[in-house]
């Protein structure tokens, strides 16, 4: 089966992509992974805020 990727909505895309790999991914491991990331994303908001203010 063959789908357009940019047709799907996003919450789909992700759906569907850990549906098809959810059976191998080690849920603590991509845990620490997100809030890593969310982790990332919060010291790069204050620094574009600190340049854009300064």
């Amino acid at each position: 089966m063959q789908r357009e990727v940019e047709a799907l909505e996003p919450a789909e895309l992700k759906r569907l992509v850990m549906e098809a790999v959810g059976g191998y991914v080690d849920r603590e491991i991509l845990a620490g992974v997100m809030a890593e990331e969310e982790q990332q994303r919060a010291q790069l908001a204050i620094l574009l805020g600190q340049q854009q203010d300064g």
